[in-house]
């Protein structure tokens, strides 16, 4: 990081949360954060961009299941990955105002890890007395 980035104040925790949405994205697809073609006339790709294109779909899974290290075949539950694609993409925003904190990532990773997918909801954790205490350290 140079000095004049540190310098100018462009650094913040919403920078830090950017950042491990890439990761996030990374450790889905077993891919790095631009990729580079064969073609070397072709344009790098940006793994955020690819991702947003798929869940920006009505039913992104069927491509999303596309975008998953194919090393993991079919030994995981896509719902998991859609959910925690969801919380990369939410890590990613463009306005870092609209990014979540890193404890409501955490918050999120742990509730993803602990609960039944199909009622898991990003939004939903807002609602939670309980996540919102440990969120705001309460």
């Amino acid at each position: 990081m140079s000095v004049s980035y540190v310098q100018y104040g462009d650094v913040s925790p919403k920078v830090d949360v950017y950042a491990f949405g890439v990761v996030l994205y990374e450790l889905i697809s077993a891919k790095h954060a631009i990729i580079r073609a064969n073609d070397p006339d072709a344009e790098p790709m940006s793994l955020i961009a690819l991702f947003d294109e798929v869940l920006s779909q009505a039913d992104p899974k069927d491509d999303l299941v596309k975008m998953v290290d194919p090393r993991l075949g079919d030994n995981y539950p896509l719902d998991s990955v859609h959910k925690m694609a969801q919380l990369a993409k939410a890590c990613t925003h463009e306005d870092p105002r609209l990014r979540p904190s890193m404890r409501y990532v955490v918050v999120a990773l742990m509730t993803l890890s602990s609960s039944s997918t199909e009622d898991w909801d990003v939004g939903s954790l807002y609602e939670n007395q309980i996540v919102v205490s440990v969120m705001s350290c309460k």
